[in-house]
């Protein structure tokens, strides 16, 4: 059952815990990889030992860098940023769980069909997605079709959050203070939205094969 969870604020013990044995947007684009890529054997690995022990995987070596660091400091300053141009008011989500197994954190909500997105590059990427932008926008594309192609990675998160939310529309706002802000309206992309269920359907049936036969030895 689809809930909002504004009880839970993110990145706090609680968020982490939460975020245990589920699949979640930050995981969208090694979730739709192909199964013998690394990267989606290590996403079902995780949920394998997680479901199995209930806390967070053991082999977790992330723990931050400087750039999630700054993308916490600036976040703030972008939401700010983006209500004063759009007009838009955006509400703080801690969580939003569609059920036991999926969920998602978006960095905000518009409205009620809207979720809001906050990155917040370097100097030099953040260039580089403006002249990126230029070049695609004048070749007419789409604001899913520029996203994509700027990053594929970030356009699978922001499917996988409209898909959890059944919203229509995520906005990608990138941020940094010396230069132009990015603002794109990324809209349901329907066939990326039937690919994250299906593949979301197979990898569960495959964890619970797999906890299943663990139980047998």
């Amino acid at each position: 059952m689809l809930q909002y969870r504004y009880d839970i604020t993110q990145n706090s013990e609680e968020w982490f815990e939460i975020k245990v044995a589920k699949f979640s947007a930050s995981t969208a684009a090694d979730l739709l990889m192909d199964k013998k890529n690394k990267g989606y054997q290590n996403l079902i690995n995780r949920i394998i030992e997680e479901r199995i022990t209930g806390k967070q995987t053991e082999s977790k070596s992330f723990v931050g860098n400087q750039y999630t660091e700054r993308g916490h400091e600036f976040e703030p300053i972008a939401r700010d940023d983006y209500e004063f141009r759009s007009f838009n008011d955006v509400a703080i989500i801690g969580v939003i769980e569609l059920d036991k197994w999926v969920l998602c954190s978006p960095d905000g909500l518009i409205g009620e069909k809207g979720l809001y997105q906050a990155k917040c590059p370097i100097f030099n990427t953040q260039r580089e997605y403006l002249h990126k932008y230029k070049e695609l926008k004048e070749k007419g594309l789409s604001d899913n079709a520029i996203l994509y192609k700027i990053d594929s990675g970030y356009y699978k998160q922001m499917q996988f959050e409209l898909f959890v939310s059944g919203r229509e529309f995520n906005v990608f706002n990138s941020y940094h203070p010396h230069l132009p802000a990015l603002d794109l309206t990324v809209i349901r992309d329907n066939d990326m939205i039937d690919a994250i269920s299906e593949r979301i359907k197979e990898a569960k049936q495959e964890i619970l094969t797999e906890i299943k036969y663990l139980k047998t030895l």
